[in-house]
């Protein structure tokens, strides 16, 4: 198997994951964040496809977000600047998807765009080095490391979540 292509099997994963984690819950439960640093769901599905977006369409096109060319915070009552990381966690317990039906939109063309972009590249392209901030690295360390092993742990803290409200896990028994 190619690497891009196991890479868009590990992304539709995730993407199912995060679909599948607002399944059953209100929009209270939805919200819910625990005491400590945690976030609540809606906060991991909206930072995972902020910054799936930022990634696929900014870093590694170059091209303008889906969020901001789609005019996706007025659609879905969410903040316009930020994407989650280093923010505060009291500013993080705010965050609330006020229509969580334009959210889903978003995030399935944040996932299509991920998915076709990652199906017109071949394994040769995942050397190609991307720029973050001040440092460069591969493309495929890019996916691996800020996709696929920091979203994936994201779907693990929605499964936490589910769990203390009494949900089952998004995702069992297939694959973690």
């Amino acid at each position: 198997m190619a690497a891009t292509d196991f890479m868009k099997q590990t992304l539709d994963f995730i993407h199912r994951g995060f679909r599948g984690a607002a399944e059953g819950l209100s929009d209270e439960q939805l919200h819910f964040v625990p005491e400590g640093q945690s976030h609540s769901i809606a906060w991991c599905m909206w930072h995972a496809a902020r910054i799936e977006d930022m990634f696929f369409q900014q870093i590694f096109q170059g091209k303008q977000r889906e969020w901001e060319s789609g005019g996706w915070a007025a659609a879905t009552g969410l903040p316009e600047k930020g994407f989650g990381t280093n923010q505060p966690t009291d500013e993080a317990k705010t965050v609330h998807i006020a229509s969580l039906d334009r959210f889903r939109e978003y995030q399935a063309t944040v996932a299509d765009a991920a998915l076709a972009f990652l199906g017109s590249i071949d394994d040769s392209e995942l050397a190609r080095e991307v720029k973050l901030g001040e440092r460069t690295e591969t493309l495929g360390e890019s996916i691996n490391l800020h996709l696929v092993i920091h979203l994936n742990g994201h779907r693990g803290e929605v499964n936490l979540l589910r769990g203390m409200m009494g949900f089952p896990p998004v995702l069992l028994n297939q694959g973690g």
